[in-house]
């Protein structure tokens, strides 16, 4: 309104100030004059209109922002309401809630019905959660002494059933593609780990056995750097690769951060040998599970240490050192007892690792002993660091990926026994029957290309060099074996190349 009344105003004046400018023309002006007053009115009419104009337009925006005030006025509105009804609804919710827990207050004042009590067992048990892991490995092995050149496939599906957070099932299932002109299927692995706190941990089953760091952290497809065993953990083993009993396991911080203790202890059933000869002989290779049926007398019990003496902090890498112990009884009485000493060392690129075992074998009869050794000695490289050769991106990518291996172990002992010597390859082992000399020496080089952290192509030249020594005992369908001296072995030569995936 009140640009409006401007407006007005503004004609008025323009009106009063044309009649003056009539008024003066008639009176004293000259056509010239009249003219000039002429266009002065219409510069002030053109003005008026542009005027109008600013007053129309600042109209309509008084009408849009009366509208959005409303709008805005409306929206604060429902605002209030919601949250009137959240003030509500917590109100209801609290009182709710505490009604609730004065009745399971009320439930746990009275006794249990069998109901309840598989209620409350449920929810103290938790979430069960089933995960799959494993490996998996395709292989091929040549070996020259023996001319045999085949592919194999090893699968090694693991399945974790967590059933809380206090007690785990693991089952490990190892498929090996062929053996000869069949499959093999075996259940190395199969416990329940139960842990009670922090620094202890219970775990009952079929277990790796804890005996020195390979067999139970090392030997997994895709962890083995090399694609076989070292001698003393192959073929002629010289502990039981796994156990059936109970251990007990933890771990402790005794001075900075990385200086710590782990320790585990075990009782088993204990060791027992090739039960397919006809009589307990020196040589004899040891079965790779033990159950009840081959050792009804007596237990083992063992122990293994391991140290930790480098901070993290001090820049010096990852030193471990270990010692394990191993005594038991087989066929009834006789004693068998095994100790070794072992070692890892790491250090941004490079890795290492080595260890002794001494094992003493009570024979039956009074005979003598049958004693064995067995060590080993590894390194290996990454060339991830290495400066760039200038080969060109692709090139020097693949460099970067590799890691130069190289391995050295043996075996001492008094005899081996023909009927155990096998030369069927498989994923483990090249199929050379050199590892089977009584002093069998294994040079192993290694090149790893590693696609992933836990997908590796491997390849393993290994170079069997026995030394003379030792008896060769024979059955040959007897109850008594004939002794021959195991001379001068023939060196062989294989090749193994592996693809492994961790998953």
């Amino acid at each position: 309104m009140a640009l409006r009344t401007s407006g007005l105003l503004l004609s008025l004046t323009v009106i009063a100030l044309a009649a003056a400018r009539i008024v003066f023309a008639d009176e004293s002006g000259s056509p010239a004059d009249l003219q000039h007053l002429r266009r002065e009115i219409k510069q002030l009419q053109s003005d008026e209109t542009a005027q109008r104009r600013r007053m129309d337009q600042n109209e309509q925006l008084i009408k849009e922002l009366e509208t959005q005030l409303r709008q805005v006025e409306s929206q604060n509105q429902k605002l209030n309401n919601a949250a009137q009804q959240l003030v509500s609804s917590d109100a209801k919710l609290k009182s709710e809630t505490n009604e609730r827990l004065e009745q399971f207050q009320a439930q746990l004042g009275t006794d249990a019905s069998p109901g309840g009590f598989s209620e409350a067992m449920s929810r103290y048990l938790g979430t069960h959660q089933f995960t799959f892991a494993g490996a998996a490995a395709g292989d091929f092995i040549y070996d020259r002494n023996t001319s045999q050149n085949t592919f194999s496939l090893q699968f090694e599906p693991i399945a974790l059933y967590r059933l809380n957070d206090w007690i785990l099932f693991e089952g490990t299932i190892n498929a090996l593609l062929p053996v000869g002109s069949k499959s093999d299927f075996e259940l190395p692995v199969a416990t329940a780990q139960i842990f009670l706190n922090d620094y202890l941990e219970i775990n009952a089953g079929i277990f790796d056995q804890p005996f020195g760091d390979w067999l139970e952290d090392q030997s997994p497809l895709w962890v083995n750097r090399f694609i076989t065993a070292p001698l003393l953990y192959g073929a002629e083993a010289v502990v039981p690769p796994t156990d059936i009993g109970v251990q007990a396991r933890g771990s402790m911080q005794w001075g900075a951060l990385g200086q710590d203790v782990d320790y585990t202890v075990w009782i088993a059933n204990g060791p027992s040998f090739d039960s397919a000869l006809p009589t307990p002989v020196v040589g004899q290779t040891l079965n790779p599970q033990n159950n009840i049926a081959l050792n009804s007398n007596g237990r083992a019990f063992g122990g293994r240490f391991r140290l930790y003496p480098f901070p993290l902090d001090a820049g010096l890498g990852r030193l471990e050192l270990g010692a394990s112990t191993y005594d038991g009884k087989w066929l009834n009485s006789n004693w068998f007892n095994a100790w070794g000493v072992d070692f890892a060392y790491l250090n941004k690129d490079l890795q290492t690792r080595g260890e002794f075992v001494q094992t003493y074998r009570q024979m039956p009869g009074g005979a003598a002993p049958d004693n064995r050794q067995g060590w080993s000695l590894q390194a290996g490289y990454f060339l991830q660091h290495v400066p760039s050769l200038h080969l060109g991106e692709g090139l020097d990518n693949t460099i970067h990926r590799l890691e130069l291996l190289t391995r050295y172990s043996g075996v001492n002992q008094r005899a081996i026994v023909a009927e155990e010597v096998s030369t069927i390859p498989a994923i483990g082992f090249n199929g050379s029957p050199a590892i089977f000399s009584p002093h069998a020496r294994e040079v192993a080089l290694g090149v790893d290309y590693w696609i992933e952290p836990s997908i590796v192509w491997q390849t393993e030249f290994d170079f069997e060099l026995p030394r003379a020594g030792g008896t060769i005992l024979a059955f040959n369908g007897a109850n008594t074996p004939t002794a021959t001296p195991a001379g001068a072995t023939a060196n062989d030569r294989a090749l193994l190349t592996q693809f492994a995936i961790g998953f």
